[in-house]
């Protein structure tokens, strides 16, 4: 199987490629994996790296907070309220951190579309992306770059070694975020 137009040489390397799907996560120092979640929509990739280990963390996000979807249970992922802290807490661990104050990590963010062509008054990207920003400055953490809002789909690539983040859309190549 091909995925997004691969290579059969690029899929040697799937036996290390790390899925992570709707309110999932996923944190990697070893070099050869491949972290990846597919279609976000008005969902979010928040994306921790921290650059001297080598470690890298990603989260699929999907509301700003639980009071969007009460009386549902999901896990901490599923939530920017919840999922911020949490991947914090699991790439400073990995990582070998004591806090992430002044230690290096940063941020990335993919996603928070508006693919609902309908007049749409909820605005779950913009209230997504809204809670992990603040949540991220509170914890002291930059945003060095970011793919959000727009009307597309877009699939993320984490590539450990490198710490390459590659974004990719439909009808679109890969591009490095």
């Amino acid at each position: 199987m091909i995925l997004f137009g691969e290579s059969i040489d690029a899929q040697k390397d799937m036996s290390n490629l790390k899925v992570v799907g709707i309110g999932g996560w996923a944190v990697s120092n070893n070099r050869e994996d491949i972290l990846r979640t597919y279609a976000l929509g008005s969902c979010v990739a928040l994306i921790l790296h921290h650059p001297m280990s080598r470690t890298m963390g990603l989260v699929h996000i999907v509301l700003p907070d639980p009071l969007c979807h009460v009386g549902k249970k999901h896990g901490k992922g599923y939530y920017a309220s919840s999922a911020v802290p949490m991947l914090q807490r699991e790439v400073c661990a990995a990582a070998g951190l004591s806090s992430s104050d002044s230690s290096g990590i940063i941020a990335k963010l993919v996603g928070g579309a508006a693919v609902i062509k309908i007049k749409n008054p909820f605005h779950f990207g913009e209230r997504i992306l809204r809670e992990i920003l603040q949540t991220l400055h509170r914890l002291h953490i930059p945003v060095v770059k970011q793919d959000t809002g727009g009307s597309i789909s877009r699939t993320v690539s984490l590539y450990i070694e490198s710490g390459d983040v590659l974004v990719k859309s439909p009808g679109t190549q890969k591009r490095p975020l």
